[in-house]
């Protein structure tokens, strides 16, 4: 149990710091964690070693190390080889583009998608498109499910501008929208960030109980209307349930307070 303890404190210290738009000093780091500086520097050198962080030498502030990348690029990987098999299922039962969309600090990024067959006019986005993680469904998924400090802290570095004129730009709104999305347990959108574009995302969870990514239907608005999605989106929501079973998620409800 204790060397679990000290894995999973590590991973929040790694997640701290790499989730930070600028370096963090080590009393940072450990007033955000809620640990005692000196088992938060005993971390820090163990992910220095590992060079998942880096200290610079004149500050003394961490940022995230050069085999980050590495770790990133086998994680993504991993969730995508695991949500393979049910994501092309649901390509085929739902005959739209399917999508795997993952936080990035600041952004969402789009790690995986199923083009949806048989069909002449279809949404594909590119594997690697990012777009303001405050953007369309799946973003407001991956923020409705985040710690509250966390999505505040979005919400408090992000303009909120939005990439098209539907978007939501005001505080209140967003937060109030977040917390709708947490009782119904999906969001959807049309064209919040591509013109005459639907979106359906609900969330995928970890062992940790923290979400990992978005599953998202996307199609033509002639094609996935609002009744439609709402339609949809019993079938999503059991796929990324499975998703999140494989995945080691043992919660019950989707539904939280935040």
């Amino acid at each position: 149990m204790k060397a679990v303890q000290s894995v999973q404190r590590a991973i929040s210290v790694l997640f701290v710091v790499t989730q930070s738009d600028r370096p963090l000093g080590l009393s940072e780091i450990s007033r955000r964690i809620n640990l005692d500086k000196a088992t938060v520097l005993r971390l820090l050198a163990t992910l220095e070693d590992s060079k998942l962080v880096q200290k610079d030498p004149v500050t003394k502030n961490y940022s995230g190390g050069t085999n980050l990348s590495r770790l990133s690029n086998s994680w993504r990987n991993d969730i995508r080889q695991v949500c393979g098999p049910y994501i092309r299922a649901l390509s085929e039962k739902v005959n739209e583009t399917i999508c795997l969309i993952c936080p990035r600090d600041l952004e969402r990024i789009c790690i995986e998608s199923i083009p949806a067959q048989n069909q002449e006019l279809t949404i594909v986005p590119t594997i690697g498109t990012t777009n303001p993680i405050y953007a369309g469904a799946s973003g407001k998924v991956l923020m409705a499910y985040m710690s509250p400090q966390e999505a505040n802290r979005i919400i408090e570095k992000t303009s909120l501008e939005p990439v098209t004129e539907i978007g939501i730009t005001d505080r209140k709104l967003l937060i109030s929208h977040l917390e709708s999305v947490r009782e119904r347990g999906y969001d959807y959108s049309i064209s919040d960030v591509t013109t005459g574009a639907s979106a359906l995302a609900t969330p995928i969870f970890g062992s940790d109980k923290q979400i990992v990514a978005a599953l998202t239907v996307r199609g033509p608005e002639v094609r996935m209307s609002v009744a439609k999605m709402h339609q949809m989106a019993p079938w999503l929501m059991k796929t990324s349930d499975k998703i999140s079973a494989e995945l080691g998620f043992t919660g019950l409800d989707r539904a939280r307070t935040a």
